[in-house]
């Protein structure tokens, strides 16, 4: 399957910017602007074109375990009666989980300890302890980048902020940033830079900064960039912490038994883990609540499936994995969400991702209700169908699928192994 994967982070990067906002406090376009920042100074480094791709693509994804480790903390202090982790600790966590996730990405160049160490200073102060000599140069610039965008508003930057900027970069020459960084950011950077790192600028700079790859990757190499996006959607919330990756697995397996082209069913898979990257821009209040949600809360919630179309249209090449992904809410009887389609305008790929959500979301647990078994699922499903919502055909397939033992609907081996 081709893809431009840098297309693909810099569309779910919004989802990630929410999760950082409500957790950390940032401003809107953080992930892209550590991006942008991080390969302007890339450049002046003298990276070659192969790693400045995949520094922007790990500037996106540099917090990529903080939804994991925010879940983590809080089953820690659920069950230790504590006040939770250190600030260190955190930091070391969100480290080294986001490493884990991101080891077996196809990415083209060497980014071992990248995400590890993203957050090392140059005295060696960090999480980890490292100095700069021990730390690669791209963990260096993101956390030059990711230290900037945090003390400063480079998004809507005034006259004066040029000047603070370079004094800070100078300021902490040698004890936060190696000299040699600050002395080639302080050298390079300009007052003009900061109008190209504004929420309107900054993703035309990285699209015309580096080059594009279309590249062929396996159905194994997309199965693990799909489950590391499923893994940072479903950590969002408690109650749904596998419901992403089980529904591109019930996905696939229908997929298979539809007999789909084997690059169809790479596509179907994806789909299915993207399905609900909405969620990211919904805020934890409704997402954690631990009952049932009021009206209002539920309309807030609806809301995810048209933030997830909105998210993924921004991918080129994409169009039919975002039709696939957004309808998932849609019914056959034109009371679904967010467009409200009928039967003739949703097709059997839009119809079967409907029935592999419900499914899911029916066998799973939630904080109001335990799993139902395979035949309970069913049951409700086919109310469902007598309703006009869900495909008859299609719940018919899924009960002769799930209803078999010897089916595996364990995750693909990927980056969760």
């Amino acid at each position: 399957m081709k893809i431009e994967l840098n297309e693909i982070l810099y569309a779910v990067s919004s989802g990630l910017d929410a999760v950082e906002r409500e957790l950390l406090g940032t401003k809107n376009g953080h992930c892209k602007r550590i991006a942008g920042l991080s390969v302007m100074l890339g450049k002046a480094l003298g990276l070659t074109p192969d790693e400045l791709v995949d520094l922007a693509a790990f500037s996106i994804l540099h917090d990529n375990a903080l939804t994991q480790v925010n879940q983590e903390e809080l089953e820690y202090k659920k069950y230790n009666n504590a006040s939770g982790y250190s600030k260190r600790d955190f930091d070391l966590r969100r480290c080294i989980i986001g490493e884990t996730n991101t080891k077996f990405m196809p990415f083209r160049t060497n980014n071992r300890d990248v995400i590890l160490l993203h957050r090392e200073n140059a005295d060696g102060s960090g999480p980890n302890g490292r100095t700069y000599d021990r730390t690669p140069i791209k963990s260096q610039i993101i956390h030059l980048a990711d230290c900037l965008d945090n003390n400063f508003e480079l998004a809507a930057a005034e006259k004066d902020t040029y000047g603070a900027i370079i004094y800070y970069v100078k300021s902490n020459a040698g004890t936060m940033f190696s000299r040699e960084i600050s002395d080639t950011f302080c050298k390079f950077f300009k007052a003009k830079h900061l109008n190209m790192l504004s929420v309107s600028n900054v993703g035309n700079y990285l699209r015309k900064a580096t080059k594009h790859f279309n590249d062929e990757y396996s159905q194994q190499e997309v199965f693990n960039l799909a489950t590391l996006i499923a893994q940072i959607i479903d950590y969002k919330s408690h109650y749904t912490c596998k419901h992403s990756s089980g529904v591109a697995v019930n996905c696939k397996k229908m997929a298979e038994f539809y007999k789909f082209p084997s690059e169809k069913i790479t596509r179907y898979y994806l789909a299915g883990a993207l399905h609900d990257v909405g969620k990211l821009m919904i805020s934890n209040d409704i997402l954690q609540k631990p009952t049932r949600l009021n009206d209002d809360e539920y309309q807030v919630m609806k809301q995810h499936a048209y933030y997830t179309y909105d998210i993924l249209s921004q991918i080129k090449n994409m169009d039919e994995i975002m039709i696939w992904a957004s309808h998932h809410h849609e019914k056959l009887n034109g009371t679904g969400y967010p467009f409200g389609l009928k039967e003739e305008n949703l097709s059997m790929e839009e119809r079967l991702m409907a029935c592999c959500d419900i499914y899911q979301a029916l066998t799973e647990e939630r904080a109001y209700k335990k799993g139902f078994s395979h035949e309970e699922a069913i049951s409700i499903m086919r109310d469902m169908v007598i309703k006009g919502e869900i495909d008859n055909g299609i719940v018919a397939s899924i009960d002769a699928v799930f209803s078999n033992k010897s089916w595996d609907r364990s995750i693909p081996t990927s980056i969760l192994t």
